[in-house]
């Protein structure tokens, strides 16, 4: 299993394909656009079975070419692929002997997508996944979801309750045994090697029914992998939420899946495309915080791709080819610290800075322990000057950044042996970042651990606070609870204090009247100053009323909840002093 979780780290970069009988609506029935992700339009709109099924007879993607979607993929630097082959529609884009409402049996098209894009894969030495909704279907009386009927805000129920209304006399094990374990056997017998096994939407099944499903994966091929939405803690890496980004570097396997617009399936209306840059930035964000990315593309019902699509892919392509040694099989930086100029990747004795627009040369990195033999432009390939220098114990390296043109420019950077960073949190271009995994929890005084929180959440909030997934600190609401900072400033100055809160899935940011305190305390245990919050921005970053006056040196950050609400409890990303000007 370690092998094959290292080869998942490897492989970094992935495509996700949304596709089924939902791409041919196109996000539109009977007249009526959804606002809502296209595949979740047979519950939006609540069809009918028997209307939903005539979809089958109208599906002949002629223009689906599992090769040319295989290349595309492989130009934009990905190496994995992962489809749904069954999404909760409960259509199968495969043959199945357990269930005919699938893509051979069904549909005029009368052909296995599953099988050609398996075979497309192995010819072009892509790692092949398997998307499985395997406890919503609804297609199915007995399928989950019933017992939890309300997804309020997208006004979409989890389970079909339009054509099966009543709860009484349902029974999972029922669709589970019947359906869901014959239909993974089919996958995972029928297609070759699976790379992984990307379940979703743990609704209703039952921590028995979660292990038997990973224990009959693992029976069948003990190297595929499962994602941790399964269910009920098993997994062997984590899915984070839709379109989530993590706070901090992971060191549990971990990948987020995130969309080109706003939809997963086909929507002809939804123009709203994220551009190259902002995927670019993505990709190396998450290679920096050692999180895989699952890029999704969604064809048209005909099995065409958007031009936005191939467009955007092409373009991560071209920027990928010239530093692709600085993404491909690296792990994340592997520092405690955030740097605000730039994002950091590392391959063994290597690190590699991706820089922002604006980075300021000479670049200063505090804190590299381990010394540094040479700095290479990674698209021009010439050397780059560097000095090293120690000012009151905290090791600096300066690098004289040559002057670019290029989008996010990055350098390789070779170490005289394994990078090793000073273990004291240190500002870094005059900011200060402190995340809630670096904190100790303290409760009247006495320590107070912070449980994890993620991994078979079941989409449960925690009863406690706790670190979800990503790295954020959820679900605050004890005012008896610190977090306390050991870090150090390299020099005095003016500081502004911010918090930032976790980005929420299609939430806009709004102010939380949320009361939060941040006392400073100098390495004699005086206090040095104090900022405060009245509010909080949800799903933002809020600013404190007053500035920071602090010396440079060791300090002891204190931040407490002055009036946490049990039904309003805070969620934090990080906390961040930014310098402004220099005092004596």
């Amino acid at each position: 299993m370690k092998e094959a979780i290292e080869e998942f780290y490897d492989a970094r970069f992935g495509m996700f394909i949304h596709w089924g009988l939902y791409s041919l609506l196109a996000g539109e029935w009977q007249g009526q656009r959804m606002d809502d992700i296209g595949e979740w339009i047979m519950s939006y709109h609540r069809i009918p079975i028997a209307e939903y099924e005539k979809l089958a007879a109208r599906f002949n993607p002629t223009k689906f070419d599992a090769d040319a979607i295989v290349r595309m993929a492989r130009a934009a630097g990905m190496r994995y692929l992962v489809i749904t082959s069954k999404h909760h529609e409960g259509f199968a884009l495969f043959k199945s002997d357990a269930d005919p409402y699938n893509v051979v049996d069904a549909t005029p098209f009368g052909r296995d997508i599953i099988a050609e894009l398996s075979y497309a894969c192995r010819r072009h030495d892509m790692k092949f996944g398997l998307y499985y909704s395997q406890a919503l279907d609804w297609h199915e009386r007995n399928a989950g979801g019933w017992d939890d009927p309300a997804y309020l805000p997208a006004r979409r129920p989890w389970a079909n309750i339009w054509d099966f209304p009543y709860s009484a006399g349902k029974d999972f094990e029922e669709y589970f045994s019947r359906k869901v374990l014959p239909q993974v056997t089919e996958l995972l017998t029928r297609y070759g090697d699976i790379f992984l096994m990307w379940f979703d939407t743990p609704r209703t099944i039952s921590a028995e029914q979660s292990e038997r499903l990973y224990r009959h994966v693992k029976t069948l091929q003990p190297r595929c992998l499962v994602n941790s939405r399964i269910g009920n803690g098993m997994g062997d890496y984590r899915s984070l939420g839709d379109n989530q980004l993590p706070v901090m570097p992971l060191t549990f396997p971990t990948e987020s899946p995130v969309t080109l617009n706003d939809t997963w399936g086909y929507k002809h209306y939804d123009h709203h495309w994220k551009d190259s840059r902002d995927i670019i930035d993505k990709r190396i964000r998450l290679a920096a915080r050692n999180v895989n990315f699952l890029l999704n593309i969604g064809p048209r019902g005909d099995g065409s791709i958007p031009e936005e699509t191939e467009r955007i892919l092409s373009q991560v392509g071209s920027w990928t080819a010239g530093c692709a040694e600085a993404l491909e099989e690296t792990r994340g930086n592997p520092s405690p610290y955030e740097f605000p100029w730039g994002s950091v990747t590392s391959k063994g004795s290597r690190l590699y800075f991706f820089m922002n627009d604006g980075a300021k040369t000479p670049l200063v990195v505090n804190g590299l322990v381990t010394k540094v033999k040479a700095v290479t432009d990674l698209r021009g390939g010439g050397a780059v000057d560097f000095s090293h220098s120690d000012a009151d114990g905290i090791p600096s390296l300066s690098i004289a950044l040559p002057v670019s043109d290029a989008y996010r420019p990055a350098y390789r950077v070779e170490l005289a042996g394994p990078p090793v960073f000073s273990d004291v949190i240190t500002d870094q271009d005059g900011v200060l970042s402190l995340y809630p995994h670096g904190a100790a929890a303290l409760k009247h005084g006495a320590p107070q651990p912070i449980p994890r929180h993620g991994l078979g959440d079941r989409y449960m909030r925690p009863a406690h606070m706790a670190l979800e997934g990503s790295g954020a600190l959820i679900n605050w609401k004890d005012p008896g609870v610190s977090l306390v900072w050991e870090a150090a400033l390299t020099r005095p100055g003016v500081y502004r204090a911010r918090i930032a809160t976790p980005i929420r899935y299609n939430a806009e940011p709004a102010p939380a009247p949320r009361r939060l305190e941040l006392a400073v305390y100098a390495a004699d245990g005086a206090r040095e100053a104090r900022a405060q919050w009245s509010q909080l921005i949800d799903s933002g970053s809020a600013e404190a009323a007053e500035p920071l006056a602090l010396s440079a040196g060791p300090k002891r950050f204190v931040l407490r909840c002055a009036d946490c609400a049990e039904d309003e409890p805070v969620s934090l990303e990080c906390v961040s002093l930014v310098f402004e000007e220099e005092t004596e």
